[in-house]
């Protein structure tokens, strides 16, 4: 007991080593959030552009979803921190945010667009012979069945954003994961550190798992009803 409460007096409180974590905890969760919710709004256009009755508007997004897709996270940071702005005064947390903005988008708007074909396109025409309006048609019938379709690869992305950032810290921004590592290289034992995260990452995904489910439930019920 003696030697653990030793190890978390080093890890936590000795030179006040919790600001690290502190500091990274409010850097991940920047990251995490502002990727998610950007990449979902960028998702959204880049499914609208995937079923463009324009050929070339489809092909395009098609290649730009594909492309961003298959190209290896940590690479695609790289060029951008080191290649595409590495003359540019932009602070790199911007610009990783922007990265991973770009791979969620490109996940979402095949979750979205999957979601979208599980929906009988008939079911949008009867909704309109009954006096529905375009807006109300996908309003009332086929936004609730997107999002339950969607809901549960929406709620796997979320982890997956927030798994992602643990990368940036070798891009020297200062996260979760390096703040762990800094506090492990001072006190030359990572194991009270990394646990700590390991808990932290775990109920941060937990918790906006539960939020996210709570906010789809409304539109769910309000489907039904209709």
């Amino acid at each position: 007991m003696e030697a653990l409460k030793h190890k978390l007096y080093l890890t936590f409180i000795r030179d006040d080593h919790y600001r690290f974590f502190l500091s990274g905890l409010g850097t991940t969760l920047l990251i995490t959030f502002a990727s998610f919710l950007l990449g979902t709004i960028l998702g959204i256009a880049l499914c609208a552009a995937l079923r463009s009755k324009n050929r070339v508007v489809r092909k395009i997004a098609s290649v730009v979803r594909t492309f961003f897709m298959e190209l290896p996270t940590m690479v695609l940071l790289m060029i951008l921190v080191y290649v595409v702005f590495g003359r540019s005064s932009l602070p790199v947390l911007w610009v990783v945010i922007f990265g991973l903005t770009l791979k969620a988008a490109t996940y979402l708007s095949e979750i979205f667009d999957s979601a979208l074909d599980t929906i009988a396109s008939g079911e949008a025409e009867a909704a309109r012979t009954l006096g529905m309006t375009r807006w109300q048609a996908f309003r009332y019938v086929v936004l609730p069945q997107t999002v339950t379709a969607a809901l549960p690869l929406y709620q796997t992305q979320f982890t997956d954003t927030l798994e992602e950032t643990s990368i940036v810290g070798y891009l020297a921004v200062v996260d979760l994961t390096r703040a762990s590592e800094i506090v492990s290289s001072r006190t030359m034992d990572a194991f009270i550190g990394l646990f700590t995260i390991a808990i932290i990452y775990f109920v941060i995904g937990f918790i906006v798992k539960r939020l996210i489910r709570r906010i789809a439930s409304p539109r769910k019920g309000g489907a039904t009803e209709c």
